[in-house]
């Protein structure tokens, strides 16, 4: 392993966190985010509270500056004054400190007179003191394994994804939303303005990291694109890598400097870099956690022919069209497994060729799940998908529904075909509560699933190309 790696796993692994410039008199001050979420995971090692006013917080003794703090300090949060930065990166090196992470943001973002120079002076002070920067201006380390987290809501158990994102906010949205559909984090790492730690040293740790197998990054800019480009064609092949790059327009181009003071690129070049290297490029932070669901939960399943099977005519259409957009193909039934499916299935108000609408049998749960078997059997087929808009059922018909999630799932499970399911979820309020068990079940279980048709298909089509590529 390279010394960036040695020194990257030791930030992500540290055995004490000082907190400064945490404030004491305001629970709900935004400083308390980073102590909140480490006591919530329950971080195994010292925390130390730092504030010039000194006293207590939650029953730890506050130190007034880091030299006071009594044992070693590994890894410090800080939440200062962009002014008072450079003199914290100069008391963690007489510390021995080996990273510092600033959540601070008034640097090269504002395009203020000064805050340029305040961002150089960190750069330069890393150099000299060896003390590792991460930001300023993000949201700094989520690792399950070592207990550090900066949201109170992540998930606690580890996982096998990295991402790696320039946004603080995108990073919270991507872990959460992915988090609630069964992915599990590695590593997030979110690192702002990149003054020393950049996006080209985090992905090259992941490449390296054994614990990561999927890598997702979200870039607004880029410090070294010709580093980027060997990176991603180091990671091709060993790592699926998906990319969500953003700030591509005129008016984008200038939300990326002013969050995070980076050069957005052109459109272009970012395409032409995915296709060289074999990268599953997204357009939203939606469509990134969708191929997320699809490469951890779906197995490949080695060609583009579907088997749709769900509730309602207008939603298999609109299904179809989706799939067939992204250039999923939807083979018709041969005659014997339509006459199969007839022999205990009425023909009336179904419709038996593909996709399957199997509205007026869908209340019958033995012989929804004897359908299932019969169409995932069919050798026609690389994979099926089944679809369900529980907004388009009277109340009688959702109460018998949400009965047999559990079974449905086994179903799929017990199927020869690689499987995934969307769900049109858009329910009034009060039925959510009963909606969830069910799509629970499914996450439970592992299967891929889908809040929306467009984003199915769009993911797993995405999916469907990398392998496609990736064995060639």
């Amino acid at each position: 392993m390279t010394g960036l790696h040695e020194q990257l796993e030791s930030i992500f692994h540290p055995k004490s966190v000082a907190f400064v410039g945490i404030s004491t008199s305001n629970p709900f001050h935004w400083t308390r985010t980073f102590w909140d979420s480490l006591r919530e995971f329950q971080f195994e090692g010292p925390l130390y509270p730092v504030n010039p006013h000194g006293g207590e917080l939650d029953g730890y003794k506050v130190y007034t500056s880091l030299e006071e703090v009594p044992g070693e300090v590994d890894y410090v949060i800080s939440t200062v004054n962009a002014k008072v930065a450079p003199a914290i990166v100069q008391s963690c090196a007489r510390k021995g400190v080996k990273a510092i992470h600033f959540c601070t943001a008034g640097f090269d973002e504002t395009g203020e007179v000064g805050s340029e120079g305040l961002q150089q002076k960190l750069a330069q002070l890393s150099r000299e003191t060896g003390v590792r920067i991460i930001g300023p201006n993000c949201m700094g380390i989520y690792c399950p394994e070592s207990r550090l987290s900066y949201d109170t809501g992540f998930e606690k158990e580890a996982g096998n994804v990295g991402l790696i994102s320039q946004s603080g906010g995108n990073s919270i949205y991507v872990a959460r939303e992915a988090g609630w559909r069964g992915i599990r984090f590695s590593k997030v790492i979110s690192f702002g303005n990149a003054c020393d730690l950049n996006e080209c040293d985090f992905l090259e740790y992941m490449i390296d990291d054994p614990k990561t197998t999927i890598i997702a990054v979200y870039l607004e800019g880029v410090k070294d694109g010709r580093r980027l480009a060997r990176l991603l064609g180091r990671a091709s092949g060993r790592k699926p890598v998906i990319l969500l790059k953003s700030g591509l327009g005129e008016a984008g181009a200038r939300a990326t400097s002013s969050h995070t003071a980076s050069l957005a690129g052109d459109d272009n070049i970012w395409d032409a870099l995915c296709r060289q290297f074999n990268v599953i490029r997204t357009s939203t932070a939606e469509e990134m956690v969708d191929v997320l669901v699809t490469l951890t939960y779906m197995p490949d399943p080695g060609g583009r022919n579907a088997l749709l099977i769900g509730l309602g005519g207008g939603a298999s259409v609109l299904l179809t069209d989706d799939f067939e957009r992204q250039g999923l193909r939807l083979p018709p039934l041969p005659d014997h497994v339509q006459q199969e499916l007839m022999s205990f299935s009425q023909l009336a108000g179904n419709m038996l060729r593909n996709p399957v609408d199997y509205s007026q049998d869908m209340l019958e749960s033995s012989n929804l799940i004897r359908a299932i078997q019969v169409l995932t059997a069919w050798d026609g087929i690389d994979f099926c998908m089944g679809f369900f808009r529980p907004s388009q059922l009277p109340p009688p018909a959702w109460e018998i529904v949400m009965t047999w999630g559990e079974a449905l799932v086994k179903a799929y499970l017990e199927s020869r075909k690689p499987v995934a399911f969307v769900c049109d979820s858009a329910v009034i309020p009060e039925r959510h509560s009963k909606l969830f068990p069910v799509l629970q079940s499914f996450i439970n279980s592992k299967v891929a699933l889908y809040y929306t048709f467009p984003g199915a298909a769009r993911a797993i089509s995405m999916v469907v190309e990398y392998n496609e590529r990736r064995l060639k």
